[in-house]
C-alpha cells in the first residue's frame, strides 16, 4: 500500500519541529547549508541530516550550485497543513467547538483565518464586534442567531452613514427580535433597520455559527458542541481570513429564503460582497405614507443606488431628500397622463415666521453634489410647504414629466419681508453641462378653500388699484419656474405653469456663459396676482432679468409659449435691465422674443421691456385688453446714462385681437418717478411706446396701429394693412 506508507512518512518527517522550519525557510528563498545552519541556529551535520531525510521525500531539491528549493509538491503539502496549525494552536477551542456545520470546502480552507486574535471571553467578543461597527466604510455583513438588539443604535448610525447591511437570522427570530424588552424609541429604530433598503435580510430553518463581517475586520464564533453559541472565537483583519469570511457568508446568503417581503422595498438588485465590482445598482421602493419611514427609505436609495424607482405614496414630513451623487429618481407608470408616483410633505404649520431661506427641510428634492448628473421624472408632488425641487450644485440636471400640485398657495412658503414664497422648480447654481425643464405641469391654486375665502372676504380682485397686504397673507407669491445664476445650456419647455401669480417662468443674475431657451410652454393664470416687487404688475407670464449679476448677461430665447392670464393687470412677458443692480452689470443683450401668443384679459402691457440691446422681438401675436401691446421703457440713471434700449428689433408682431385700454387713474402707477421718469406723453396708450431712453430701435407696425416715440433716432415704420 504505497500510498498510505508515503502518507505516513510525509507526517513523519514534516512532525519534526526542524525540518518544518527548513520548510517555511525555503518557501521564501532558496539557501545553502550554511545559510539553514546560521538561520536555524544548528550545525553543519545535523543541517545536512535533515535536508536529506527532506529531499528523500521529495519535498526539497537541491540545485547545480547548492541551493536547496522547495518542490511544488512541498508548497502544495505547506499549504494544506495550514489547516491542521491553525486547529493544533487551539485545541482547547475545539475541544468544545464544533465546525461539523461548516461546508467541507471550507473546513479544508480554515487556514486561511490567519492573523487573528483569540477572544477569549463574551465581553471581548462585544467589544471587538462594536469597534468592527465603528470602522466598516462600505458594508456590514451578519449571519446570527437573533437580530443584534443590543446593537440596534449603532446600527442605525451605520446606517445614517450610508453603510450597506445583509442579516441572515433564523426563521423563528426574523420577525420578532425581543419586540417586549425593547423602548418605544428602539421600536421605531428596528422599524427603520426593517423598511431602509441599505438593510437586505434572509432567513435559514437554523443558523450554524456566528459571524459578523466588514470591509475591513471580521468577528467569528464557532457553536459549542451543543450547539448553543457562547460568543467566544477569534476576530482578525487580514485579508485571507476576510476572504474565507466572505466566502462562508455568501454560501448561507445563497442557500437561505428572502425575509418575508415588506411592503416597502419591493425589487433590490443585489450588490457583490467585493469592493472592486462596479455598482451599477437599481431599486424600486414602495410608499408607506410614514414620514419616518418614507424619508428615511428614499433618502438612502438615492445614496446608495443608480436609479431610484419609487412607487405608491410617499409622505415625507418635514424631511427633505438630499442629492448628494448621480442618480435618477423617477415614479412608476402614469393613468391619464398622470404619474401614479405621489410625493408629499406634512407637518408644518402656518404661518411660518420661522423658516430660513436655506434650511434643507424647506424643500422636497435638493440636488447639491459636485459633478453630479441627476435626473427626476414622472411624479406627482402633490403638497409641499415652500419648495418642490431645487437644483443647487451639479454638472447635468434634468427634471421631465412630472406633475408639482397644490389644492392652494396659500397657508405655506417661505415667509419673507414680501409675503409667503412658494416655488415649484428653482435651479440656483452652476450646472455647467446644462439643465433640462421638460414636459413638467404645475398648478398652485386648483381649489381655493377656507383659508382662501377666508383671506378675501371682501374680494376686491378685479380693482386695479388694490394691491394684497402679503404680510397678512391675503395672497401667496407663487412662482413656477425659476432659474438663477446658470452657466451652461438651460432648456425649458413644453411645460404647462398654471395659477402661479407672481412669476409663471423665471430667467434671473445668470452668467454670460449661460444658453436659456424658453420655448413652446404654456402659461395659464386664472387666479388674482401678487404684486410682487414691481407694485404695478400683478405678475408676470415669463420674466428674464440680468437683475444683480456683475458681468455681460446670457443669451435668452423666448418663443412659441402660449401665456394666458385672465385676471386684472398681468404683463405677459417681462424683459429687464440692471437698473436696480450694482455697478457692472450688463443690460440684456443680443436676444429672442419671438413667436409667443400672449392673451390678457383685463392686463397691463403684453411684452414689457427695460434695459437691453439688440433683442429681436418679433411675430408674436397679442390679444386682450391692456394699455401697451409692447413697452420700451427704461429707466433713467443719471450715474449710468448707458442703461437705456437701444437697437432693439421690434416687427411683424400681430395686435390684430389686442384692445388698448384707454387712460385712467392706475397707469398712473405704472409711471412713477423712480422707474419711467422722463416720459412726455404723460398717461397715454398705444401699441408700443419706446421712451426717452431709447436709441436706434426698429419698430415695423401696421398703419392703425399707434406707436409712441420719444427717443432717439429710432426708426418706425408703417405699413399698410
Amino acid at each position: 500500500m504505497l500510498g498510505p506508507k508515503r502518507f505516513y512518512d510525509l507526517l513523519f518527517e514534516v512532525s519534526n519541529e526542524v525540518r518544518h522550519s527548513i520548510l517555511l525557510h525555503l518557501q521564501k528563498e532558496p539557501m545553502r547549508i550554511t545559510d539553514i545552519t546560521k538561520e536555524l541556529d544548528i550545525n553543519n551535520p545535523e543541517a545536512r541530516r535533515h535536508v536529506s531525510r527532506l529531499s528523500e521525500i521529495e519535498l526539497i531539491q537541491r540545485d547545480v550550485e547548492g541551493f536547496y528549493h522547495i518542490t511544488p509538491y512541498g508548497e502544495t503539502c505547506i499549504l494544506l497543513f495550514q489547516e491542521f496549525i491553525f486547529l493544533s494552536s487551539n485545541s482547547e477551542y475545539f475541544k468544545t467547538h464544533t465546525l461539523s456545520k461548516i461546508p467541507t470546502g471550507l473546513v479544508k480552507k480554515i487556514g486561511e483565518l490567519t492573523d487573528y486574535k483569540k477572544l477569549n471571553d463574551a465581553l471581548d467578543f462585544i467589544r471587538h464586534t462594536e469597534i468592527l461597527f465603528k470602522d466598516s466604510k462600505e458594508y456590514v455583513l451578519l449571519l446570527v442567531d437573533k437580530f443584534p438588539v443590543n446593537y440596534l443604535s449603532t446600527i442605525v448610525e451605520i446606517i445614517e452613514r450610508g453603510i450597506e447591511l445583509k442579516i441572515i437570522e433564523p426563521k423563528e427570530r426574523t420577525f420578532n427580535p425581543d419586540i417586549e424588552i425593547l423602548t418605544s424609541e428602539e421600536t421605531q429604530a428596528l422599524s427603520r433597520t426593517r423598511q431602509t433598503p441599505l438593510v437586505e435580510q434572509r432567513m435559514l430553518d437554523e443558523v450554524k455559527m456566528h459571524l459578523i463581517l466588514s470591509d475591513n475586520q471580521c468577528v467569528i464564533a464557532f457553536p459549542a458542541s451543543d450547539g448553543q453559541f457562547d460568543y467566544l472565537g477569534f476576530t482578525s483583519s487580514s485579508e485571507s481570513s476576510l476572504k474565507w469570511c466572505r466566502e462562508l457568508f455568501q454560501y448561507h446568503w445563497e442557500i437561505s429564503e428572502e425575509r418575508g417581503r415588506t411592503p416597502y422595498v419591493r425589487e433590490l438588485k443585489r450588490m457583490s460582497l467585493h469592493e472592486e465590482v462596479e455598482r451599477t445598482d437599481n431599486i424600486v421602493v414602495v410608499g408607506r405614507e410614514i414620514p419616518e419611514l418614507d424619508a428615511q427609505a428614499v433618502q438612502d436609495a438615492v445614496d446608495r443606488y443608480d436609479e431610484v424607482i419609487l412607487s405608491g405614496s410617499f409622505n415625507l414630513g418635514t424631511s427633505t431628500v438630499v442629492v448628494s451623487k448621480s442618480v435618477i429618481i423617477k415614479g412608476e407608470g402614469r393613468d391619464d397622463d398622470i404619474p401614479l408616483t405621489k410625493v408629499y410633505k406634512s407637518g408644518w404649520t402656518y404661518p411660518f415666521f420661522s423658516q430660513s431661506g436655506t434650511s434643507h427641510q424647506n424643500r422636497v428634492f435638493l440636488v447639491d453634489g459636485e459633478g453630479i448628473d441627476v435626473k427626476i421624472e414622472n411624479i406627482h408632488f402633490t403638497d409641499f410647504e415652500y419648495m418642490c425641487i431645487e437644483g443647487r450644485n451639479g454638472y447635468n440636471l434634468t427634471i421631465k414629466n412630472n406633475r408639482i400640485t397644490l389644492e392652494t398657495g396659500l397657508g405655506r412658503g417661505k415667509t419673507t419681508p414680501t409675503g409667503n414664497q412658494v416655488i415649484g422648480i428653482m435651479q440656483y447654481g452652476g450646472f455647467p453641462g446644462g439643465v433640462q425643464i421638460t414636459g413638467n405641469y404645475l398648478d398652485f391654486t386648483r381649489s381655493y378653500g377656507p383659508l382662501a375665502r377666508s383671506a378675501r372676504a371682501n374680494d376686491r380682485s378685479e380693482d386695479p388699484n388694490y394691491r394684497p397686504d402679503l404680510t397678512k397673507h391675503y395672497s401667496y407669491l407663487g412662482f413656477g419656474i425659476d432659474i438663477f445664476y446658470a452657466c451652461g445650456k438651460v432648456l425649458i419647455e413644453n411645460n404647462v405653469v398654471r395659477n402661479i401669480n407672481a412669476r409663471g417662468i423665471v430667467a434671473a443674475d445668470n452668467t454670460e456663459s449661460a444658453n436659456i431657451q424658453i420655448k413652446n410652454n404654456t402659461i395659464i393664470s386664472e387666479i388674482y396676482g401678487s404684486y410682487y416687487s414691481v407694485p404695478s404688475f400683478a405678475g408676470y407670464g415669463i420674466k428674464a432679468t440680468s437683475g444683480w449679476h456683475v458681468g455681460p448677461a446670457p443669451h435668452i430665447e423666448i418663443s412659441d409659449n402660449t401665456i394666458r392670464c385672465d385676471k386684472v393687470n398681468y404683463c405677459g412677458i417681462g424683459l429687464t435691465g440692471p437698473e436696480l443692480g450694482p455697478e457692472g452689470a450688463d443690460k440684456l443683450i443680443d436676444g429672442i422674443v419671438n413667436s409667443n401668443s400672449i392673451h390678457l384679459e383685463n392686463g397691463s402691457i403684453g411684452i414689457f421691456t427695460e434695459s437691453l440691446d439688440g433683442y429681436q422681438i418679433t411675430d408674436n401675436t397679442i390679444s386682450g385688453e391692456m394699455y401697451y401691446g409692447i413697452g420700451i421703457f427704461p429707466g433713467i440713471d443719471k450715474k449710468r446714462t448707458e442703461l437705456g434700449s437701444f437697437e432693439n428689433i421690434i416687427k411683424d408682431n400681430n395686435f390684430e385681437n389686442i384692445k388698448i385700454k384707454d387712460p385712467d387713474k392706475y397707469i398712473k402707477i405704472l409711471f412713477d418717478d423712480r422707474r419711467y421718469a422722463g416720459s412726455k406723453a404723460g398717461s397715454t396708450t398705444a401699441h408700443v411706446w419706446l421712451n426717452s431712453n431709447t436709441k436706434e430701435n426698429t419698430v415695423t407696425v401696421f398703419s392703425n396701429e399707434t406707436v409712441i416715440d420719444e427717443g432717439i433716432d429710432n426708426q418706425i415704420t408703417k405699413q399698410d394693412e
